[in-house]
């Protein structure tokens, strides 16, 4: 399954990731604003979600005041990403794009944000640093960019499987269990989220598949720094992941 196929499929059920999809907006859309304030200033107002999804993290920030444009390989999660919007009154213009080639005008933005382990999800290093350099691109001199991804450590041996429960989760009137398998193959892993029913009316289980590199932080940051970022850094506990910062320096 290609990585917009797994969106497209997991578009109309993404939220069930979060025991609270609608808190973890407002949550995420708070920390991100106090992190964006903080590196680039009160005045850095206009934000490229370079991997938009169904609107986490773009809802939180449009709430918030912010402008934001959001992009998204899957057509299915942008058209829920503005279904979303439109319902809460917010303005939010959406992109049908891979973020290794941006349709968006050089140095048109203040922040571009790739969120929840996004980058990831292309299959070599240097696929991330074309998408990187697309973000430097974007950003303003004296802007930036910020990543959110999972804190890899080495890989398990090839082989090994690793079962990750989410629990159980409530919606439209019914009751499901989810789950994530990773099976490891070297520094890859193919990865399985599971939807199960619980509630007895059915037992078919929706399973969508994808692959991950499990490329270390400290590698993203280099990546940053090669493509023309300064002051790139690592920011611990103040999202749901590990943040990367870097800043397009003004000439």
């Amino acid at each position: 399954m290609s990585v917009q196929a797994f969106y497209d499929e997991f578009a109309s059920l993404y939220h069930l990731i979060y025991e609270n999809w609608e808190a973890s907006v407002a949550r995420q859309g708070t920390a991100l604003a106090s992190l964006i304030g903080e590196h680039w200033g009160a005045g850095a107002r206009t934000v490229l979600d370079a991997a938009v999804g169904i609107g986490t993290q773009a809802l939180g920030l449009l709430a918030l005041e912010f402008r934001v444009t959001g992009s998204d390989l899957s057509p299915a999660a942008v058209s829920r990403a503005q279904r979303e919007a439109a319902a809460r009154h917010l303005p939010l213009t959406c992109l049908v794009a891979d973020f290794r080639a941006l349709p968006v005008r050089a140095a048109s933005v203040d922040v571009v944000i790739v969120c929840d382990n996004a980058l990831p999800h292309l299959e070599t290093p240097r696929d991330i640093e074309i998408a990187l350099g697309e973000c430097f691109r974007c950003a303003r001199p004296g802007g930036g960019c910020l990543v959110s991804m999972r804190d890899y450590g080495s890989p398990p041996p090839p082989g090994t499987v690793e079962m990750r429960p989410y629990g159980e989760r409530a919606w439209a009137g019914r009751r499901y269990q989810l789950r994530q398998v990773w099976s490891w193959r070297g520094p890859r892993y193919d990865y399985s989220f599971e939807i199960t029913p619980v509630d007895g009316i059915d037992d078919y289980a929706t399973i969508l598949k994808s692959s991950y590199l499990a490329i270390p932080v400290a590698q993203v940051a280099e990546l940053m720094n090669v493509v023309g970022f300064q002051g790139v850094r690592r920011v611990d506990d103040r999202f749901f992941q590990p943040v990367l910062v870097g800043t397009r320096p003004v000439v």
